[in-house]
C-alpha cells in the first residue's frame, strides 16, 4: 500500500509540475507577444471641425462603433470588471479632462489607437476592437476624431491597465489575441465604402459594430467564445450568440428594424441588452438598418 501511495503521489506531482510548466511557458509567451510591435506607416486624414462632421462622429461613436459601451456616456472611461488574476483593464477617459487622453492625442495618435490597436505610448491595446475598426474609412475616421476633439472635458482619473498571470497565459495560448497582431496595417484606410442601402455598406456597418465579434465572422453564431469586446462583465468566459442568418431568415426588413428599435423579436421574445446592445443600435437610421438586413440576407444558406 505505501508503494502504491508513493506512485500516486509521484504521478500527481509530475502532472502538477507539467501543468505549472505549461502555465509558466504560456505566461512568458504572452509577455513576449505584448512587447512585439508591428511596423507600419501612419497616414491619418485631415480632421474637420464643422458641425456636420462632429454629428457624424457622434453617431458613429454612439450607434455604430459603440464606443460608449466600454467608455461610458460622455466617453469619460471606466475600470472594467475583471478578476485580478486576469488583469486590471481600463477603458480610458477619452476627454480632455483631468485623467483623460483627449488633450494629448493627435490625429496620428487616434489613428494608431483606433484603427491599429496601439496606444500613444506604444502599448498594444488589449480590449480595443481594432481588428474591426481597421476597416473604418478615412472619412468616417476623420468624423469620429472630430467628435472626440469636441467632447466636453470630464475629470476622471483611472489606474493604468495591467495584464495578470491568467491574462498573459490566455494571450500566450492565442485565446485572446491582441488586435494589433491581426490587423492588416497596410490596408487601413485603403478600402472606401459608399453609404447606401447595399450589401457592401451593410457588411461595413456589421464589421464596425463588432457584430462579428459575438455572432462570428460569417454571422452564423458562436459557442464558447472567449472575449466579449464590448467591455461587459462577460469579458472572459463562455459566450454564445445565435446565427443571424438563420434567426432572421423569415423576417421582413420592417421586422428586422423593429427588433433593433424595440428590443423584441417578432415572436415576442425580448433581447437581453447585457448581451445584445440594442438600446444603442436602435439609433441606427432606417437606411443603415436596411443595409445591414440586405447584407445578412445576402449570406447564402449552408
Amino acid at each position: 500500500m505505501p508503494r502504491i501511495l508513493r506512485w500516486i503521489a509521484i504521478s500527481l506531482g509530475s502532472i502538477v509540475a507539467v501543468v505549472i510548466g505549461i502555465g509558466l511557458g504560456l505566461f512568458a509567451l504572452g509577455k513576449v507577444k505584448a512587447d512585439e510591435l508591428p511596423e507600419f506607416t501612419l497616414q491619418p486624414p485631415l480632421i474637420p471641425s464643422d458641425r456636420a462632421s462632429i454629428a457624424r462622429g457622434r453617431h458613429l461613436a454612439e450607434a455604430i462603433t459603440l464606443c460608449t459601451e466600454c467608455h461610458q456616456n460622455g466617453l469619460r472611461g471606466r475600470k472594467l470588471d475583471l478578476p485580478p488574476l486576469v488583469g486590471t483593464l481600463v477603458a480610458p477617459n477619452l476627454t480632455a479632462g483631468k485623467g483623460g487622453v483627449g488633450g494629448r492625442y493627435t490625429a496620428a495618435d487616434w489613428d494608431r489607437a483606433v484603427r491599429h490597436g496601439i496606444a500613444k505610448d506604444g502599448r498594444k491595446l488589449v480590449l480595443m476592437p481594432s481588428q474591426y475598426y481597421a476597416r473604418m474609412t478615412d472619412s468616417d475616421f476623420a468624423a469620429l476624431v472630430s467628435f472626440l476633439n469636441s467632447l466636453t472635458p470630464v475629470d476622471n482619473e483611472l489606474p493604468p491597465s495591467t495584464i495578470g498571470p491568467i491574462g498573459n497565459a490566455l494571450l500566450g495560448a492565442g485565446r485572446f489575441p491582441f488586435a494589433a497582431d491581426v490587423v492588416d496595417h497596410a490596408e487601413v484606410g485603403q478600402n472606401p465604402v459608399t453609404p447606401g442601402v447595399t450589401e457592401e455598406y451593410g457588411s461595413y456597418l456589421t464589421t464596425l459594430a463588432n457584430c462579428r465579434g459575438c455572432h462570428g465572422p460569417d454571422l452564423r453564431g458562436t459557442t464558447g467564445l472567449i472575449g466579449d469586446l464590448r467591455g461587459t462583465t462577460r469579458l472572459i468566459g463562455p459566450l454564445t450568440a445565435p446565427s443571424l442568418v438563420d434567426s432572421t431568415r423569415s423576417w421582413s426588413a420592417d421586422e428586422f428594424r423593429q427588433t433593433i428599435r424595440n428590443g423584441r423579436m417578432p415572436s415576442g421574445r425580448p433581447l437581453d441588452p447585457q448581451k445584445m446592445p440594442w438600446p444603442r443600435l436602435a439609433n441606427l437610421t432606417d437606411d443603415e438598418l436596411n443595409a445591414v438586413f440586405e447584407y445578412v440576407r445576402s449570406i447564402s444558406a449552408p
